[in-house]
């Protein structure tokens, strides 16, 4: 049985290589105007299939081990899609009565996949690193403790998120949860945690700059209980506005963070401009929604939040990550140079700065033309992505 890196880093290629092509297809529905639809292909078939693939290769490793069996990563691809497909084809068919509980089905078995398989290889280190997180000698090492810690916590939302999910379907009837709640469940909860907890690591490794500790708590700690507030207590006061200051606090620490990176290094890889972007994006999504939080906002303001989220922060993070992951130029093949990454970060940034302010005045031309200017960028970075993996 392989159970050696080489069969994780090709599951995580194809993880990668789909959740691209999957936001191409989310902003080509949203060209059509099926909003719900482009949520639902953004959540489903980007984000949270683009972190699986990454978590899978980069976790078990952080405690020295090897998944327990490579082959629980494939079944899990192969549900989660096949899931996401039900589910977008719920949206489009009159006799749907079985094509959304069997997609939530499929897709509830690849998670729950997901997390035995990491519970079974990583799961008594990750005890014993949440144990010793407040008494590591020195404060460098509490800080990596926590960041490690709040791994954990982000697979427990994705489980509440699960939960929540399969209580939205209709043949359960259990509750009133929404799609909302499950969103932010997911995204908040476990992919942005995620990307906080491992930003922190990360950003030190490629780039051998520490972190200002106080920061990378507020980042951590505000991160982990914002989910719990914003997914729990949906538009009900004063919680979700706890739940909004804390995403606000650690959205900007995490923008500041990276910025202090930035500043402080020497080592100008590919991929920082997106992580960069990304970090831009999210801090102005945060800050454009929180007079909405607090009942001052407009529907506009939430909408603009969507799409630097959706069509930023999360593109443009997991972008420039896979391209310090998987370097460009390690390739053999037309467009593998930095400058041809670039201008796919490039076209990313401009695609989702454009579509904001197209939402924004409500102007329908600049807003497709924001859409258009990210498939391209997008397709641009399947394309290299691609190659990489092919012939790198």
């Amino acid at each position: 049985m392989n159970t050696g890196p080489t069969g994780l880093w090709t599951w995580t290629q194809r993880f990668t290589v789909a959740s691209v092509g999957s936001f191409v297809g989310s902003l080509l529905a949203l060209l059509g105007g099926a909003n719900k639809v482009a949520v639902l292909i953004g959540v489903f078939g980007f984000v949270c299939p683009m972190v699986f693939g990454m978590a899978y290769l980069l976790l078990p490793s952080y405690v020295g081990k090897t998944l327990v069996d490579q082959r629980l990563a494939g079944i899990h691809f192969g549900l989660a899609y096949v899931g996401v497909s039900l589910l977008v084809a719920d949206q489009f068919v009159t006799a749907r009565i079985l094509l959304r509980p069997l997609g939530v089905t499929l897709w509830t078995t690849g998670v729950l996949i997901f997390v035995g398989s990491l519970l079974a290889t990583v799961g008594p280190a990750a005890v014993g690193t949440v144990a010793g997180t407040l008494g590591g000698s020195g404060r460098s090492q509490r800080s990596t403790r926590l960041a490690t810690a709040m791994i954990p916590v982000a697979v427990c939302y994705l489980l509440v998120g699960t939960v929540a999910l399969l209580m939205t379907v209709a043949p359960l009837g259990i509750g009133t949860v929404t799609v909302a709640q499950v969103t932010h469940y997911y995204l908040t909860g476990f992919a942005t945690l995620l990307i906080y907890a491992l930003g922190m690591r990360l950003l030190t490794a490629f780039f051998h700059v520490s972190l200002p500790r106080p920061v990378v708590w507020i980042v951590l700690v505000a991160g982990a209980l914002a989910p719990a507030f914003l997914g729990t207590f949906l538009w009900i006061d004063p919680w979700f506005r706890v739940g909004g200051v804390f995403a606000t606090l650690a959205m900007l620490g995490y923008a500041a963070l990276v910025l202090f990176v930035i500043l402080k290094t020497n080592r100008r890889r590919v991929g920082v401009s997106g992580i960069a972007l990304g970090a831009i994006a999210g801090g102005t999504a945060v800050v454009s929604v929180v007079p909405v939080a607090f009942g001052f906002g407009d529907p506009i303001s939430l909408a603009v939040h969507r799409t630097l989220i959706l069509a930023g922060f999360f593109p443009l993070t997991i972008v420039g990550y896979a391209y310090l992951f998987f370097p460009i130029t390690g390739g053999q093949f037309t467009g593998a140079n930095p400058r041809a990454a670039r201008v796919t970060i490039a076209l990313l940034g401009a695609g989702v700065a454009v579509q904001s302010v197209g939402v924004a005045l409500q102007y329908e031309p600049v807003r497709v033309i924001g859409i258009l200017g990210s498939v391209i960028g997008a397709i641009g970075c399947g394309y290299l992505l691609g190659c990489r993996f092919v012939n790198g």
